[in-house]
Formats: structure tokens, sequence, C-alpha cells
């Protein structure tokens, strides 16, 4: 099975130190890149072959972070003339990246968002925290919480770096 045809199969989620290295391969990931841990993110992911539009560069990782927690950097790219979502979100000092075959389809009928959930997605891929999105929505932090575990529901996802990534993928975040 070639790379480009393991990762229709599932998508790759990665995870990188404050020095860019990688400190965590999902089985997706490993079936793309082989045995990169302790490789450097930018290294790893933006050597793969075939691959388009990446936005991998020397110390990205670090860029990312010193964007502060829950900063977030989405590309649309191609691997192996197929499209892509690149997702990387800041993190508790590490950035988790997940690379995922976009989707043509539109979203069934549960998975579809309300108004206020496509404002609380298009917040968190903006990278806010819990705390900035009820700011600027003038909602409690429960209540964005609540939005936020209702669209990971109905969205089939266990992370928000997930969330935003399948936004992306069904057309919600542009």
């Amino acid at each position: 099975m070639t790379a480009e045809a393991s990762l229709r199969a599932a998508p790759a989620v990665v995870v990188a130190q404050e020095d860019g290295r990688l400190v965590a391969l999902d089985a997706g990931a490993r079936r793309l890149l082989g045995d990169a841990l302790g490789r450097e993110c930018w290294r790893a992911i933006g050597e793969l072959r075939d691959a388009e539009g990446l936005p991998c560069r020397t110390h990205c990782v670090r860029a990312l972070l010193e964007r502060g927690t829950m900063a977030a950097q989405h590309s649309r790219v191609l691997l192996g003339g197929v499209r892509h979502s690149l997702s990387c979100l800041a993190l508790d000092g590490r950035v988790v990246c997940l690379l995922s075959p976009a989707s043509d389809q539109r979203p069934t009928a549960w998975q579809l968002l309300s108004a206020r959930e496509r404002e609380v997605l298009r917040l968190l891929s903006e990278g806010l925290t819990t705390g900035a999105i009820a700011a600027r929505l003038e909602l409690s932090e429960a209540t964005v919480r609540t939005h936020v575990e209702h669209m990971r529901e109905k969205l089939g996802v266990s992370t928000r770096a997930a969330l935003v990534s399948r936004g992306y993928t069904l057309g919600f975040l542009g």
C-alpha cells in the first residue's frame, strides 16, 4: 500500500515538542512517515514525496508556540494529487498536527452545526481559548465548553484540533 493510499484510510497525527522534534505519532502517521520519532517535524512532514503547498519550515513549531496556547495554523495541501487539510495546534508547550484527506462531501444532517456552534468553531480555528471565546461572544465558559462538546459529538472527533480540521474538511471553515 502506498503512503497516499494508507493516508486515505486514516488521518495522521503527530506531536512535536518545542524544538520541533516529533515525540508522538499515531498509526496513520507511522504508516505515512515511518519511524520519524526524534526527527524535526518540518523535515519529516516537509519531505513527503509528491506533496505540494506544505507550510512546514525550520522553526515553524517554535513560531506557532510563541503565538500562545491554542494558536493554530490550517493549510490545504496536495499529497499524491489528493487534497488534504493540515491543521497544527499549539497545546501545553507542544504542537499537535493532523493531516487528513479533504472531503468533497457535504455534512450529513447529524453533522450540521448551529449558527452559534459555527461561531465558536471559527474562533477555535483562530486559536482562541475557551475564556477568550466566552468573552468575545458574551457567553459563560461552561456554555462554550458545551458547544465544543456538542460539535465534537456531531463531527465524531475527540480533540479540539481534530474538530477544527474536520470543520475545514466539511466546509464550515474557509
